[in-house]
């Protein structure tokens, strides 16, 4: 009854955050970007610093496609028209990852600590604008395409305290802690005329994670929760001329499930707040709106099927409510003088998202593991495609 009561009280807990994934991995994308409380993926040196704590030595790898609203321009009949539809985009150059960790092991089995070094790029911004010179204009028209990508560089260190031995609640609390260098690359076209520029600032992140039950048989749970702070650009471009948006900050809780002699089942929650109203200049004109604070919740499934001695097959499913930094698709946010202007289904949407994963163990009992994500729902689909392998 006791287990229950905590399983309860954490799903209370992460429900009341009510918020989304990162969206890096193919693993944590096909199962809603439910993370927080992983403690076996080299994403966790981005997604929550404390669950590298336990790893082995890793190395993961992934790419994914982004969700856009680039400005286009075709000839019709009434003339040229300009539109701003969503599409799947990789970013260019394409070769270069959404991810690269690695996770180093320094402890022991009964001290477990290790260190984390990654590159991580959870947003690639690209929107259009329609730029407003009179705060009476009541119809728009893109005119002016925004182009950003948000990247991070993280050191992280993690340690694992034991709590207990003889009881099966809090028997282990792992506490991580990152430091990052921030990196942006920001490009602006407006009625043929185009900017670029980049900037570099430091940032910061920290995890918890916390064995909250194990009976070492069939049933464990682990309650994570992790922070990632904003990063604040020096724009070389004054963003109240030109659009331009800082990292944001974000707070994640979630837990995750292991169920069933051997764990094959894992189920996952997670919440996260997104702070997108810090990171873009007021509007102009009163009475426009803001770009809006994100407020999301993820629910995905994993269950490992034992297809021989060495290999494993891991289909997973998920879902995600996903809010948009607008939440009137009829009347979206403003910055500064520009209107964000593109062609979207609302500014909350009903993600479903599924994938598999494959893992094979090698001659010398190392782990390869092969994974595919993707989610539908949204303004776009989107996919992605990881590797990770042990050291």
């Amino acid at each position: 009854m006791r287990v229950w009561v905590a399983w309860a009280v954490l799903l209370l807990m992460a429900q009341r955050a009510l918020a989304q994934d990162q969206q890096l991995g193919a693993r944590t994308k096909a199962m809603g970007g439910s993370y927080t409380a992983f403690e076996d993926d080299p994403v966790s040196v981005w997604l929550n610093p404390a669950g590298i704590a336990t790893q082995t030595n890793q190395v993961a790898l992934d790419y994914q496609t982004y969700t856009t609203y680039p400005l286009h321009h075709k000839d019709t009949s009434a003339g040229v028209q300009a539109t701003a539809g969503a599409e799947t985009n990789m970013v260019d150059p394409a070769f270069i990852p959404s991810y690269l960790g690695v996770v180093v092991q320094l402890g022991s089995g009964d001290s477990p600590m290790a260190i984390g070094f990654c590159y991580a790029r959870p947003y690639h911004l690209n929107y259009s604008f329609d730029k407003v010179e009179d705060p009476g204009q009541t119809s728009f028209s893109p005119d002016t395409n925004m182009e950003e990508s948000l990247n991070r560089f993280r050191v992280a260190f993690a340690m694992d305290y034991k709590l207990s031995d003889d009881s099966p609640f809090f028997r282990h609390v792992a506490v991580g802690v990152g430091v990052d260098v921030g990196f942006e690359t920001w490009r602006f076209i407006s009625n043929g005329v185009s900017d670029t520029g980049t900037s570099t600032a430091m940032g910061f992140g920290a995890g918890v994670l916390l064995g909250v039950y194990d009976n070492q048989d069939n049933f464990k749970i682990n309650f994570g929760a992790a922070y990632q702070s904003a990063v604040r650009w020096n724009f070389a471009q004054d963003p109240h001329l030109e659009p331009a948006f800082d990292m944001p900050q974000q707070l994640n809780v979630g837990m995750t499930g292991y169920l069933l002699p051997g764990s094959p089942l894992r189920l996952t929650i997670d919440g996260q707040w997104v702070n997108w109203s810090k990171t873009a200049e007021h509007p102009s004109f009163p009475g426009e709106p803001r770009f809006r604070d994100a407020y999301n919740l993820s629910f995905g499934a994993e269950y490992r099927v034992v297809a021989s001695e060495r290999v494993s097959f891991y289909p997973r499913v998920g879902y995600r409510r996903f809010e948009a930094p607008w939440g009137n698709k009829d009347d979206l946010p403003m910055t500064s003088t520009f209107k964000l202007f593109l062609d979207t289904k609302g500014g909350t949407f009903n993600m479903a998202t599924f994938g598999v994963g494959v893992s094979v163990k090698d001659d010398r009992g190392k782990l390869w593991s092969f994974d595919l994500g993707a989610d539908v729902g949204g303004d776009a689909f989107n996919i992605a495609v990881g590797f990770t392998y042990e050291i």
